[in-house]
């Protein structure tokens, strides 16, 4: 079931009443987006999705999904999705469940179930529009942009900024703040078999996120001001529970890395300091297929400083051989 909603202030979210994520962008953006922006609610994995989509006038024009983050909703990236509309692109932005503003308790949820509710939002857009579709997605969503395509979610195309191995302790232990113990022979094993009980045993056991990942160092010295307004925003998963941690050590993908089939760019980013750029390297060396891999001179996400422009031109650029 689809249900359109007529603008952002008839659109309260589930849990939050809040505009606050108009902080971060500029009136000229804010002015843009409100003329633009259309709000979809969606059913998935038994709770209603929130999509936000900027919809091209022309029937055929490309559309790009794009996939938020662990730390991340749609409406963080406004500039991005007003970069991607004015290149062309119909732009499809899905909360997943208990996140941003969708349904479903928030921080309660899988690995497993953030891919289907991209899944479902890809075919959603597949049935709504009617130009050629891809795929993108940032930080986690980089990777479960690659999860969503291998398991059957029906795109062209992908861009991966960033990807890891959710089946692999080592490569995923890299993303985490006590990343240096992956270094330990056999560590990463027995972490992720502690995890693993852990997780059927005490499933709803909640962690703070700042705990295990370095949000603290999500973007360079050159996003000035976006931390304090981040740390105060309602919006982002604060905590999550023990059984989705561990389900970021026990999900391999439907398709190994080595098996793609589908064409992908892999953005990386040299400065990044919450997550080791070479978490992603190995991991596009290790992918099938027609692939394509760009490392661009910023932190783990940026906004602003002509960000937006550089990431759309990289996309489109890749984007214009299948369109």
């Amino acid at each position: 079931m689809t249900v359109a909603i007529r603008s952002k202030k008839q659109n309260p979210t589930q849990a939050i009443n809040s505009d606050y994520w108009r902080v971060y962008h500029s009136e000229k953006a804010l002015e843009r987006a409100d003329d633009l922006l259309k709000t979809y609610k969606i059913s998935s994995t038994g709770v209603g999705l929130h999509i936000d989509a900027y919809e091209q006038t022309q029937k055929d024009a490309p559309v790009i999904v794009f996939n938020h983050g662990g730390g991340g909703y749609s409406r963080l990236f406004v500039p991005l999705a007003l970069e991607l509309y004015d290149a062309g692109y119909t732009v499809v932005l899905p909360d997943q469940r208990g996140q941003g503003l969708s349904e479903g308790t928030r921080g309660d949820f899988t690995l497993p179930q953030l891919v289907q509710n991209i899944v479902d939002a890809t075919e959603w857009a597949r049935n709504h529009y009617a130009g050629k579709l891809f795929m993108a997605g940032a930080s986690q969503g980089g990777a479960l942009t690659y999860y969503a395509v291998a398991a059957g979610a029906p795109v062209e195309a992908m861009i991966c900024h960033n990807l890891y191995d959710f089946g692999n302790p080592k490569n995923i232990m890299a993303a985490a703040r006590f990343s240096a113990l992956r270094h330990i022979p056999g560590f990463p094993a027995i972490f992720k078999s502690i995890l693993s009980i852990g997780g059927a045993l005490l499933p709803q056991l909640h962690l703070n996120v700042n705990l295990l990942s370095r949000f603290d160092k999500m973007v360079d010295e050159r996003a000035v001001g976006f931390l304090d307004k981040y740390m105060k925003d309602p919006y982002p998963v604060r905590a999550f529970n023990l059984r989705y941690l561990a389900s970021t050590f026990t999900t391999p993908p439907a398709i190994p890395f080595a098996r793609n089939s589908k064409p992908v760019l892999v953005i990386n980013q040299s400065r990044d300091q919450m997550v080791s750029p070479q978490a992603t390297r190995v991991n596009y060396e290790r992918l099938g297929g027609d692939k394509q891999y760009v490392e661009i001179d910023y932190g783990h996400w940026a906004m602003g400083g002509g960000f937006e422009q550089e990431w759309v031109a990289i996309t489109d650029k890749f984007l214009k051989q299948f369109v």
